[in-house]
């Protein structure tokens, strides 16, 4: 289903033979996105435009036909430095895919892979992404689509993971705090958390947990918890509850809140992402 509001084309999808494997063809021209993360992959392909992110200390850009690629965990944003914007399309496959694929492609159990560049330069790869993600679309031909999912994942590793071929060890920044600070945002996320639950969770001053928490973590403790409720209402709105029930369950105060939230991470409305969804879900496909 195409989703329009605004100059913005969204058409989100799912594909439930695939593992509930989520994919995106896009139009964004007043949309961008914030500072955020994703917990899957981000690999896609820019078909016009141009598409800034602000990444790892610097902007990168992509035009068209370059890749673009986010690991899951790292901080990025998305926005075009030109006025009429950028079309792509992208799927975000889980980790345990990629980590699949490269152990069965490299002699020794290699970890996650990890991808140092978010634009890559690729166009033989680049045709690639673009025909798996059109099969994705247009194909109800399961062994086609998961062929085509396989090969890009394998060629996306076999030439540009970094040489080590496993995400980098994380920054030694009192690793045992920042674990009990995730662990217990994960579990109150829907709470109205305060900075003294977290200080009194870790044994930090507020100040020294919010400059150790945006060191290691990348956003600072309320930014994550937008994403923790974010991520829930995604799957919330996946199982029939009402708009307002999934805002209320996901930790928000208020509908209008919830929505706004909603779009600056995902890139379309809460009930745009329910519709586009349920068409992915119909008995034939």
């Amino acid at each position: 289903m195409e989703l329009q509001a605004s100059s913005d084309i969204v058409k989100f999808q799912r594909a439930p033979d695939l593992h509930g494997l989520e994919f995106l063809h896009a139009t964004f021209v007043r949309h961008s996105f914030p500072r955020h993360t994703h917990d899957t992959f981000a690999i896609g392909v820019i078909e016009g435009g141009v598409q800034a992110t602000y990444y790892n200390g610097s902007t990168h850009i992509a035009t068209c036909r370059d890749i673009c690629l986010i690991n899951p965990g790292e901080v990025h944003t998305g926005f075009s430095p030109h006025p009429s914007g950028w079309t792509y399309r992208v799927f975000y496959p889980e980790p345990s895919l990629l980590e699949s694929v490269a152990s069965e492609m490299l002699p020794r159990r290699c970890g996650l892979p990890h991808f140092s560049s978010p634009v890559i330069k690729d166009p033989l790869l680049s045709t690639g992404i673009l025909s798996l993600l059109k099969a994705l679309d247009l194909s109800d031909v399961t062994i086609e689509r998961e062929t085509l999912l396989y090969s890009v994942i394998a060629q996306m590793i076999s030439r540009h993971a970094d040489t080590k071929g496993i995400s980098p060890a994380p920054k030694r920044v009192e690793r045992r705090v920042i674990q009990v600070l995730l662990d217990y945002l994960d579990q109150h996320f829907a709470e109205n958390v305060t900075l003294r639950d977290l200080s009194d969770a870790a044994g930090l001053s507020e100040f020294h947990l919010l400059r150790v928490f945006r060191a290691a973590v990348g956003l600072p403790p309320h930014a994550y918890v937008i994403k923790k409720r974010v991520d829930r209402a995604r799957r919330l709105l996946l199982t029939g509850l009402s708009i307002a029930d999934v805002s209320l369950e996901a930790g928000f105060a208020d509908q209008s809140h919830f929505t706004r939230a909603f779009k600056r991470i995902v890139g379309v409305t809460p009930g745009c992402y329910r519709a586009s969804n349920s068409v992915q879900d119909a008995p034939d496909l």
